[in-house]
This record gives C-alpha cells, structure tokens and sequence, in this order.
C-alpha cells in the first residue's frame, strides 16, 4: 500500500511539473524569468527557510527536486494563474472550479483575465488606464444624477 501511495505521489508531482511548464510556455514566460520572479516573492524552502537559489529553481522546474505543496501559491502568484490551474489543463473545468469559487462575485470572474493581464501593464499604462476608468466613472455618475433629475 506504501508503495502505491508513493507512486500516485510521484506521478501527481510530476503532472504539476509538467503542468507549470506548459504555462510557462502558454505564456512566454522562460524558467529564468519565473525563477526570479519567485525569488523577487520571497519564496522560502519550508526545510531551510532560505529564498531558493535560481539553479535550485530551475532543479524544481525540471522535476529534479519535488515542488513542496507551500511553494505553490508562490508559483501561482509568479505566474499569474490560481493554483488549481496546476491540476487540471481542461479549460472547462478550471472554469468550473472557478465560478465556484467566486460563487457569487460574477464580477471578478467576469474579468478575471482582464485582471491577469495588468501585471504586463507599464506603470505609465496603468497610470493612463487608472486615469480613463476614473474619468469614465465620474462620466457615468454625472449621466446618471441628470438622468435622476429628469425623472424627478
């Protein structure tokens, strides 16, 4: 039974490598990159409490070293994606997951890829986009207040 468990573990550990690889490639994002985005995060090894080295990242990329269960929000977070995306590659059902998820927040899972996208935003982009949406706000609030007074 111990050796049954041990192979399950091994080769669910091994489909979550291979899975962060191909989001790595969906997303153009190299292994160095990731690498030190991760250690840009502060990623901690849960064993030595040190922020991993690049070459030691790139060992857990390569399936080398097991990716610890604590290192994955990490992982996610680098990426851009939720953690569940490392189980599952069916769209369809990470889309599943997800609504659950935000079960009645509509609105976030709405634009969620919106969302994902700002962290390739410059800073001056999202300066610009913060200044349109405001602006755009007030726009709205102002139509609205004249269309109040109108019906009044």
């Amino acid at each position: 039974m111990h050796i049954i468990i041990k192979i399950w573990k091994i080769e669910n550990f091994m489909k979550v490598v291979q899975r962060i690889n191909e989001i790595l490639q969906e997303r153009n994002i190299s292994k160095r990159e990731l690498a030190k985005r991760l250690i840009n995060l502060d990623m901690k090894a849960s064993r030595t409490g040190e922020i991993p080295t690049e070459s030691s990242i790139y060992a857990y990329l390569n399936g080398n070293i097991e990716i610890k269960a604590d290192m994955l929000p990490f992982i996610a977070d680098a990426l851009g994606v939720f953690e569940q995306d490392f189980f599952s590659d069916d769209k369809r059902q990470n889309d599943k997951i997800l609504k659950r998820l935000y079960g009645d927040d509509e609105l976030n899972y709405k634009y969620r890829d919106i969302i994902e996208l700002l962290e390739y935003l410059s800073p001056k982009s999202l300066e610009i986009l913060k200044g349109s949406l405001e602006q755009n706000k007030q726009n709205v609030e102002k139509l609205n207040l004249i269309l109040k007074q109108i019906a009044n």
